[in-house]
């Protein structure tokens, strides 16, 4: 089978909201139709979260973990301060979509560094929490 790339139109269900986007797509040279290739669906599917993030005013995955690395915060930490688990920091800085709560207060935490310092001081004092 030979295959091409050309732009392909698609649309993504992303939380109940329908993003069309345009991507380069592989197709099969003799039927035309899109056939699967990771790479380039993969890539699809990020500019369709990204123009979602975008649309609905949601922080980006490299805010995140810009945010997190401006403090010299682990992923552990970070999740500590955000009242999170790890496992959902790491997916937001490879493309998860945060919660509308956490995307509140991911906003607020970019744009005051004051809150910022604020609430690592109260993880600080935390008993239940490991040493930042």
């Amino acid at each position: 089978m030979t295959t091409s790339i050309k732009n392909y139109t698609n649309t993504f269900n992303i939380r109940g909201k329908e993003i069309k986007i345009t991507a380069p797509a592989r197709f099969d040279d003799s039927t035309q139709k899109v056939v699967p290739d990771m790479t380039l669906d993969n890539a699809a599917i990020k500019i369709a979260q990204d123009k979602y993030c975008e649309m609905f005013d949601f922080v980006k995955p490299e805010e995140i973990k810009a945010l997190r690395q401006k403090w010299n915060l682990t992923q552990k930490q970070f999740a500590k301060v955000i009242g999170g688990c790890p496992s959902t920091v790491a997916l937001y800085e490879v493309g998860e979509i945060p919660t509308k709560s956490n995307n509140r207060l991911l906003k607020v935490m970019i744009k005051d560094s004051n809150v910022m310092k604020e609430f690592i001081v109260e993880s600080k004092a935390d008993s239940d929490l490991e040493e930042l």
